[in-house]
């Protein structure tokens, strides 16, 4: 699952190397002939299981750029299918890299379309492949992954010129705010070797004319050019160039770059796209290149890993649910016997002391039957305390209010009426299941009454309303007022006579309902 095959394929050879968790394993190199496509046969049947990754470093390859209306999701991808397929007609590898956006009022996309015009050096690779069934995850293209290489290296802003000597050539890459535009592939002859400085500076003035041409850059732009050489007299390259054509050059130190990227120095001299193959181990990778049909394998793959995955997930969560489950049913069954173990001592204990009990001729049952009624009695006595405690607690605050007499019953009933023959306290209990109310009838008068009436109703009215703002009371009226105030009475006396007035009395009668004691959170 860690462990990843990745070959760059040139025009004359393809360097397989073995990489397993980011860091190189091994490397076989496999001429582009008929033992060459053997060994390399031979070579995937040891590894045909691993996922493989293509980087081609053609000869022949094509930059199209490439103006479009922004679209997004599935409508950009089926559009970019359509115009790469309308470009590169009968062309299999094939991507499109996005750029940026147009400034301008429509905002349209710009995209570099990149192809392999000629893939006839690279097809007894892919048959090799194909015969093995090895899981391609995608082809890639070694300019483009220069471009990952760079922002790697901190080389993003302004136009740059990348001249990578590499084992096959010289590739010189031009890159516009860190993205790719163009590139080209420039073999390197046997004398040229011999002179690889004058080789470079020919190929960076080469270079910038072709630009030029292309209008790409303008005489003005200010190109900076970044080498990356094997060769020992780097920066002597570097020196050339900056002196000769007036660019600005630096190069790139290939001992810091193998030491930073943990790669033994003297591969990465003799195969300097080391450094890319492990920009691809690691998981840094371009555009791909490969249509559909050809990473279907891989695809599998990754579903076939990711079912796996997901069961092994399962497997591993149902041991840990399994394992919770056992180790809480072997503590249950632990404290169900020290249960058992207490249980037995308890009896034991309680026949030890049932065996000293004195003999009695009740039974224990016919006991406990007694006790159950005397609390079931105790729970239902009642007496007038609470009433007589809510209307204290009312006519102290009311000092003219006297009471004269008081009726208390305990009943279902809030429609019992007063008897007038009953002077004293006398409860009621009902047999019935419902609430039992506790009912009082008040008698009582206005002291020191001076023939005031419409006073004395106020008082009473006032009297009533205090009584029904206490919790304790669910309902509190006047059975008679302290002056009969039917229209059919007849009124006598003379509201001036002062000695009449004192004789005479303002009684009044109320009915004060309490609230059932259950509600107020009192067990009965």
């Amino acid at each position: 699952m860690f462990e990843r095959l990745i070959l760059c394929a040139t025009h004359d050879r393809l360097i397989a190397s073995r990489w397993r968790f980011g860091r190189l394993r091994g490397i076989e190199i496999f001429d582009n002939q008929p033992h060459g496509h053997l060994g390399f046969a031979e070579f995937l049947a040891r590894y045909h299981y691993i996922p493989t990754y293509l980087m081609v470093d053609a000869l022949e390859e094509d930059f199209h750029l490439e103006i479009l209306p922004h679209t997004s999701g599935r409508s950009r991808k089926e559009l970019l299918q359509r115009k790469l397929n309308q470009v590169y007609r009968g062309t299999t590898f094939k991507a499109a890299q996005f750029l940026s956006r147009e400034r301008d009022k429509r905002r349209d996309d710009r995209f570099l379309f990149v192809a392999l015009n000629n893939t006839e050096s690279l097809q007894p690779w892919l048959d090799a492949l194909a015969a093995q069934d090895v899981p391609l995850a995608g082809v890639y293209s070694l300019p483009m992954v220069s471009q990952l290489l760079l922002h790697k290296l901190k080389f993003k802003a302004g136009d740059i010129l990348l001249s990578e000597q590499l084992s096959s050539g010289l590739r010189q890459s031009y890159f516009n705010q860190g993205r790719l535009r163009v590139s080209r592939m420039v073999q390197i002859s046997p004398e040229a070797y011999q002179q690889v400085s004058y080789f470079h500076l020919v190929e960076t003035d080469k270079a910038r004319l072709y630009l030029l041409s292309q209008r790409l850059i303008a005489r003005d732009t200010s190109l900076r050019v970044v080498v990356l050489t094997p060769a020992e007299d780097a920066e002597q390259i570097s020196r050339n160039i900056q002196q000769e054509q007036g660019l600005p050059c630096e190069h790139i130190n290939l001992a810091q770059l193998a030491k930073r990227s943990g790669l033994p120095l003297e591969q990465v001299r003799q195969l300097p796209e080391l450094v890319h193959m492990q920009l691809l181990a690691r998981g840094q990778r371009p555009d791909n290149l490969a249509p559909e049909p050809l990473v279907k394998t891989y695809r599998m793959e990754l579903v076939r890993k990711g079912l796996v995955l997901s069961a092994l997930i399962i497997a591993v969560l149902g041991l840990l649910l399994t394992s919770l489950y056992v180790a809480k049913s072997v503590e249950d069954m632990h404290q169900l016997n020290q249960l058992a173990v207490e249980t037995s001592q308890q009896e034991q204990r309680y026949k030890e002391v049932a065996d000293n009990f004195p003999v009695t001729p009740v039974q224990g049952m016919d006991l406990q039957v007694v006790a159950s009624v005397h609390d079931a009695i105790a729970r239902q006595t009642a007496t007038p305390a609470r009433m007589m405690s809510v209307l204290g607690t009312v006519m102290d605050q009311m000092s003219s209010i006297q009471l004269n007499r008081l009726r208390w019953v305990v009943s279902q009933d809030v429609h019992l009426k007063d008897e007038a023959s009953a002077s004293a306290i006398q409860p009621e209990n009902s047999a019935g299941t419902g609430e039992a109310y506790q009912i009082g009838f008040m008698t009582g008068e206005i002291r020191n009454f001076n023939g005031d009436y419409r006073a004395a109703l106020e008082t009473v009215q006032r009297f009533v309303e205090m009584l029904n703002a206490d919790d304790e009371v669910q309902d509190a009226t006047v059975l008679q007022q302290p002056v009969n105030v039917s229209s059919y009475s007849n009124l006598q006396g003379s509201t001036t006579d002062e000695r009449t007035a004192r004789n005479e009395k303002a009684e009044f009668k109320l009915k004060v309902i309490l609230r059932p004691e259950v509600e107020q959170g009192v067990q009965p």
